[in-house]
């Protein structure tokens, strides 16, 4: 029988088509077809910038388009935020990953303007291609735009003025609308947003974290939004018959099963369950064994139970005997969290509890609201809160979710910095105007370069006016003419400058 034989370098056919369907999948996820070659690297920059702009730059503003993103998954996202827009797109291009990482960078110094920062980025790349395609060389774009940027720095410091507290008040709420959300929801925004910054802030000096500080709990009902000092999770109690609250609790909590199984009571397996008195035997040194379990948690003095294991039927009703709330089955990342706020000793082995074990919190509450049981811990001395929100749709708890995101981030860089700038584009239109005057003072090329710079700066309060549905050239024409009498104007609400 004749053999086939392959050369160490050959591969098969079906090697090749797969080979040939992943680089496949790689062109389209990177959008390109073919080698770029010199003179098709332009077009393949603008052509990226372009539809990033578009993309973003319809959703800007409280009157911003929302996107439907359909991520590799097949999760849905219904959104005009920036981040997840960028976050979700399943696009591999080197222009579209760059300008992600720039996002990913605004969101992580100061959780907001992440949209404004990518529709900057990609206007000024723009404006490079255009300058190139008219002969200016690179080089000669990136010294102007650098110029440009170090003037701009210079100049905003005269446009940064100290924020009131009526100020700060304005631009957490400005932060909430623009996620699309209606008044009064973004004025009851405001308000638990800045009642939980200010007590996080009073129990934590320096920077906050709000990944680890603030839990933001999201259920369909309502529509209603509460927060806490402390946490709030959303768990049934082992039994509906166990007591529902408590003042001053002690904590445990256990990351193991209270409950015996047949290895420990037979170690030997020398016990045949042949008869009704062996079985007997069997279930009675089961309870004397849960019993001696269930007396260890009884004297510690704990009032409350976490426990990420099962707990048997019998230590939960001689836990609900002795007045004490149990919780069964919890996820271990919630537990930590809980073990934090509490200050309370995670028990990984079930040896004897010890007092110096136990946490504490100010009160512990379980209620059933819009039919689901919550656990209300809590605990004013810990810098940790807890914003409940409940909507009756997924699209309108996805919107509240982030409005409430963006606030927490502003209200936070608030309180560490209180600068502000003027909003609604009115500082961008201001910047670019001082820019232009400031290319004049420059020669040859450079002025091209620094004068694109402006352009891409106004881009900005254009964009604004476009999503509020009003005449672009008039916007920027009443924009002018209030500054030049000295008249403060930005794009607003109103659609009038």
């Amino acid at each position: 029988m004749a053999s086939e034989l392959k050369t160490p370098g050959s591969t098969s056919p079906e090697s090749q088509d797969g080979m040939a369907k992943l680089a496949r999948t790689i062109r389209d996820k990177i959008l390109i077809d073919e080698p770029v070659k010199e003179e098709g690297l332009i077009d393949q920059l603008e052509r990226a910038a372009i539809e990033i702009d578009e993309l973003l730059g319809s959703s800007l503003g409280p009157r911003g388009m929302n996107k439907i993103i359909v991520n590799p998954v097949g999760d849905i996202f219904v959104t005009s935020d920036g981040k997840v827009i960028l976050k979700e797109m399943d696009v591999l291009h080197p222009i579209v990953t760059s300008l992600k990482k720039l996002a990913e960078s605004m969101d992580k110094a100061c959780g907001d303007g992440t949209k404004t920062a990518v529709i900057f980025a990609s206007s000024l790349i723009k404006n490079a291609v255009r300058l190139i395609r008219a002969g200016v060389h690179p080089t000669i774009v990136i010294e102007g735009y650098e110029i440009a940027m170090q003037k701009t720095y210079e100049m905003l410091q005269y446009s940064i003025k100290q924020a009131s507290e009526e100020d700060v008040r304005t631009t957490i709420m400005c932060s909430a609308t623009g996620k699309g959300i209606e008044r009064q929801q973004a004025e009851a925004v405001t308000d638990i947003v800045l009642k939980v910054i200010s007590h996080l802030s009073e129990k934590q000096a320096g920077r906050l974290d709000l990944n680890r500080n603030v839990k933001i709990l999201k259920k369909k009902g309502g529509p209603e939004i509460v927060a806490i000092e402390g946490l709030i999770m959303d768990e049934n109690p082992a039994r509906e018959d166990m007591p529902k609250s408590f003042q001053n609790p002690a904590v445990l909590i256990t990351n193991y099963d209270l409950k015996i199984k047949s290895g420990y009571l037979n170690p030997q397996h020398n016990l045949k369950m042949d008869s009704v008195q062996t079985a007997l035997l069997f279930e009675e040194r089961k309870k004397q064994m849960c019993g001696e379990i269930a007396r260890k948690i009884i004297d510690s003095g704990a009032n409350v139970l976490f426990s990420e294991g099962d707990i048997d039927p019998y230590i939960e009703t001689l836990l609900r005997d002795s007045n004490i709330l149990a919780f069964k089955k919890l996820k271990m990342k919630d537990l930590e969290k809980l073990a934090e706020a509490t200050g309370t000793t995670l028990m990984a082995q079930p040896d004897e509890i010890r007092p110096c074990d136990l946490g504490k919190a100010d009160s512990i509450k379980l209620e059933k609201k819009n039919g689901e049981n919550f656990v209300f811990i809590t605990v004013k001395d810990r810098a940790i809160a807890t914003i409940l929100i409940w909507e009756p749709v997924k699209y309108g708890l996805d919107k509240v979710e982030e409005a409430v995101d963006d606030a927490l981030n502003n209200a936070a860089f608030l309180g560490k910095n209180r600068e502000i700038v003027n909003g609604g584009g009115a500082i961008e239109f201001e910047l670019a105007h001082m820019v232009r005057l400031f290319a004049a003072t420059q020669t040859g090329k450079r002025q091209l370069a620094v004068q694109a710079y402006a352009e891409a700066l106004e881009k900005i309060p254009v964009v604004l006016a476009r999503n509020m549905g009003m005449n672009e050239i008039d916007a920027m024409a009443q924009l002018r003419n209030s500054y030049a009498r000295g008249v403060e104007a930005r794009i607003d609400l109103s659609r009038k400058v």
